[in-house]
């Protein structure tokens, strides 16, 4: 059974973008086509960071994944047409974590794995849009994101625009050495171990 397996956490590239499952129908990417074919951020995104973002799988079922752009990049529909996203950061355009999977950390591993590959790439921050009432793959619940190290930079009426600065947040990093064996694994083979959005509700 998948959920007796260990949790992988590799990264996203190009390929593999087009494959992700339609997770809900209010994100700023494209519905008439999968998620990525064709669009500029994708091939933004691979060159900034050396991928797209980050696949979580249990076995060989994929169970979450995070979708990351560069700031000029970021689709215009959506929160970031006005936000004034940082030019240090990288934007998260989606946050998914599979219903059956919710509360298995499986979100918090993900945004482990990301930000330690993202601060390889010397990258000052990821931001990311907030919900307080309706989490979304796009909107994440704003409570879990504070809580995981991100601090709010501009409020919003339906949520919040959230920021995590990679060069001075480490309160849930467990140590420098672990960090860099996740980078490692990241770059070299996928790493293990046993959460986002969630689609109405919380991690």
């Amino acid at each position: 059974m998948a959920g007796a397996q260990q949790l992988r956490v590799e990264p996203l590239q190009p390929g593999g973008v087009p494959r992700l499952p339609e997770v809900c129908d209010r994100c700023p990417l494209p519905h008439d086509r999968p998620p990525g074919t064709d669009q500029p951020w994708v091939a933004a995104a691979a060159e900034a960071y050396g991928c797209c973002g980050v696949l979580a799988r249990i076995g060989d079922t994929p169970v979450g994944h995070i979708l990351v752009s560069p700031p000029l990049h970021a689709p215009v529909r959506g929160p970031y047409a006005a936000a004034g996203v940082s030019p240090d950061a990288a934007v998260i355009l989606q946050f998914y974590v599979h219903p059956e999977y919710r509360g298995r950390r499986v979100g918090r591993r993900m945004l482990e794995e990301l930000a330690a590959m993202l601060v390889r790439r010397h990258v000052g921050g990821i931001e990311i849009r907030a919900s307080r009432s309706d989490p979304t793959c796009l909107a994440p619940p704003e409570e879990w994101l504070l809580e995981q190290g991100f601090r709010v930079v501009r409020k919003g009426v339906f949520g919040s625009r959230l920021r995590m600065d990679l060069r001075t947040t480490r309160a849930w990093w467990p140590s420098l050495a672990e960090v860099e064996d996740g980078v490692r694994q990241l770059l070299g083979r996928p790493a293990t171990g046993p959460e986002p959005a969630r689609r109405g509700s919380g991690p």
